[in-house]
This record gives C-alpha cells, structure tokens and sequence, in this order.
C-alpha cells in the first residue's frame, strides 16, 4: 500500500532543506573567514620577518663601516674609507648636529661640548645609527650598544676617541644599497692631567639608554692622564 504524502510533510521536507541550505552558506563563510583572517595574519609575520631581516643587514653593513671609521681615527696615513649599506625599504640619513658631548676633567669642561653629526639607518623595525664610534641600535624598547666606541681608562691613562660626522647638507637615501664614502677632514690629539677624575657625558642624545652605558666605562677611573682625540669625517652617499 502506497502512503499518501500529506501537506506536512512536504513542509517538513522543505524546512529541512532550507536549514541545509543556510547551515552550508553559514560553514562556507566561517571557512572563508578563517582563510582571509590566517592570510592576514601571514602576511604580517611575513612582512614582520622581512623587516626584520632588512635591518639585521643594514647593522651589519652599519657594523662594517664603524671598523672602517675607527681606522681613520686610528691611523694618520689612511685618508678615505669606502663601505656599503643594504637599505631595504628603510632610509639613510647623514646630517650635522646629532648627539652633543661633553669630556670634562676634574669636573672642568675639556674645550666646547662636541656634535657627533647624524649617520642613521630608520626603518618600520627600528633604528641602526653609527653615534661618535659606536654602533647603536634603537626600537621603542630604548637604545643599546652592538659595538662601543673607544672610551676605556687602563695602565693610568684614560683614553677617549670620538669620531664626528660631518654632511655638507642634509641627505637621505632609501631603497637598494648604498655606497659610504668617508673621507678625513681633521684630527685633532690632546693630552690632559687628571688630578681626581675623568668623565664623559652625553649632553643631548636620541639614545640614552646607549650613552649610560659608555659613560659607566670611566666611572671609577682612577687614571692621571687624559688622551683625547677627535676625528672628524666628511661623509658622501
């Protein structure tokens, strides 16, 4: 015997085809959701990872020219130094003016305060700079020291090496790589007599986290005598 199919039926049928219906729309657009939150998401650490591997380059090439600037500040005949600098997607920045610093003994002032100049990698990552000798690197943490500038008191003597920027104007390259040419524009050698100490300081300085530290080096100093020498270097890019 054949069953009739009654108007509930048909209803019922019709419900649950509807509830299938919405219940596949709504799976297939959490699916697709997810998808396009985890694509995001990936390409953020992707990029996070780029920008990060961009400025790992730009310290080492930042790295290489401080040993290339620390030999014109320690051997008279070299005159010029050549590096080059991976930029990535950040910038290049060479100007005057930067950190100032002050060299005092016995509390006195050792001439005028001194500007290091600018030479500055800046980046959406974070900031390499090369400051007076030091190589430096600055994020939203505060600054710290990769390598440190000749500032050291041994054997009596307390030894302080500075090496100054100087631009003709302003310049800012960004993208590729680019070559540093730096050449000496004058040096200058001091010697000073330290009756009860020696200190260094950071006047004014985008990285003072950095600058603590290099002035720690002469805390406790108990040296007699004060070499100080300042090069500057005239920077092209």
């Amino acid at each position: 015997m054949i069953r009739a199919r009654t108007g509930t039926d048909g209803a019922e049928s019709d419900e649950r085809a509807v509830s299938e219906v919405l219940s596949f729309v709504l799976v297939f657009g959490l699916v697709l959701a997810a998808v396009g939150v985890l694509s995001v998401a990936g390409l953020g650490v992707v990029d996070d990872h780029r920008e990060a591997e961009q400025l790992r380059a730009a310290e080492r090439g930042m790295t290489t020219l401080a040993a290339e600037l620390d030999a014109l500040a320690r051997y008279g005949g070299l005159e010029r130094r050549v590096a080059a600098v991976a930029l990535g997607d950040g910038e290049l920045t060479v100007a005057n003016g930067g950190t100032e610093v002050t060299v005092a003994v016995d509390g006195d002032p050792v001439g005028a305060p001194i500007r290091l100049g600018e030479l500055a990698y800046r980046s959406a990552a974070g900031t390499v700079a090369y400051d007076g000798g030091a190589v430096i690197r600055a994020d939203e943490r505060g600054s710290r020291l990769r390598t440190r500038p000749t500032v050291s008191c041994r054997g009596g003597t307390a030894t302080i090496s500075l090496v100054r920027v100087e631009a003709g104007d302003r310049t800012v390259r960004t993208g590729g790589r680019t070559t540093v040419t730096a050449r000496v524009a004058n040096r200058s050698s001091e010697t000073h007599k330290i009756e009860e100490n020696v200190a260094v300081s950071a006047l004014e300085t985008d990285y003072r986290r950095a600058w603590n530290d290099v002035e720690d080096e002469l805390d406790g100093c108990g040296a007699d005598r004060l070499r100080l020498t300042v090069t500057t270097v005239s920077i092209e890019t």
